[in-house]
């Protein structure tokens, strides 16, 4: 069996089971446009909007593709490849045929949440099926890869591929029934959440303090940043906005930034006539002004 990861920048690991049904699903939110994209990069590509004849028909704009892979050199495939670390979606690996692989995936669009309301699920977002998908490989439940044998799925975060492998044989599909999400995996959903506001706070401090965190491998890059808005969520600063302006006065003044200004600190925790959230675009003005 192969392992369970391999680094990104590697391209795709060896041994994976092209013999069999392979398909690309691609998140039509991620990839604007993706019909369109899809006719550009292939002559002929054969996709299905997994949208089409569901209650969400009318949201196809942004439905998920999925997309049938004849073999290792296909052109859509080389066009996901290139932007793996976009992660605008993952490879799924089956022993059945494309019509059962469609039919799990249209059925997986949407989903029941604990509560009883039908919600949509980004199925083809590699973090959330990654995450739903490590979560049934410990209790050992098949129901989520249907027939797929292995789901392959990029973290960008990370810079690492994650091979999820069914554990069990095939369950027989009831497409009938919406499969109903429990506590624990909305649990993980919302891991998820945080994760993407981890990421969008990577790419602002990239942008803004290039210099923060520059010599850290992308695992310790992060840790720190996850850490950093953990913090700023468990001190009441819960916003992505809260967090990003936490974040900011670290940027400023370094990252012991509260330990050396612990006048700044006071002002974070002293209850006042402002909310904490002005209390903070204060403090991250005022570390602004120090830096300068």
């Amino acid at each position: 069996m192969l392992k369970a990861e391999f680094p990104l920048e590697n391209g795709l690991p060896q041994g994976l089971p092209w013999n069999g049904t392979v398909g690309l699903l691609l998140d039509g939110v991620s990839v604007e446009k993706l019909p369109q994209h899809l006719y550009q990069w292939a002559e002929n590509p054969q996709f299905e909007p997994l949208y089409l004849g569901t209650r969400w028909a009318e949201l196809g704009d942004i439905s998920p593709c999925l997309v049938l892979i004849k073999n290792q050199n296909d052109p859509i495939l080389a066009q996901f490849l290139n932007a793996s670390n976009q992660e605008w979606g993952h490879l799924v690996f089956s022993d059945q045929s494309w019509d059962q692989l469609v039919a799990h995936f249209r059925w997986l669009t949407s989903v029941l949440h604990p509560m009883g309301e039908e919600v949509l699920l980004r199925i083809a977002d590699p973090a959330v099926t990654h995450a739903l998908l490590a979560h049934a490989a410990t209790i050992k439940d098949p129901t989520l890869f249907g027939p797929c044998i292995q789901i392959v799925t990029a973290d960008a975060a990370l810079g690492r591929w994650y091979i999820n492998q069914r554990p069990g044989n095939s369950p027989e599909p009831d497409h009938n029934k919406r499969y109903r999400l429990s506590e624990a995996q909305l649990s993980q959903l919302d891991e998820v959440n945080f994760r993407n506001v981890v990421m969008r706070l990577d790419t602002h401090m990239q942008e803004y303090f290039p210099s923060y965190q520059a010599q850290s491998t992308p695992q310790q890059r992060w840790e720190h940043l996850h850490a950093l808005a953990s913090t700023s969520y468990d001190r009441g600063f819960n916003t992505e906005l809260d967090i990003t302006l936490y974040a900011n006065i670290h940027g400023f003044l370094g990252e012991r930034a509260l330990e050396e200004h612990p006048d700044l600190d006071a002002i974070l925790k002293t209850p006042s006539e402002q909310t904490p959230a002005q209390r903070l675009e204060r403090v991250a003005d005022m570390a602004q002004e120090r830096a300068t």
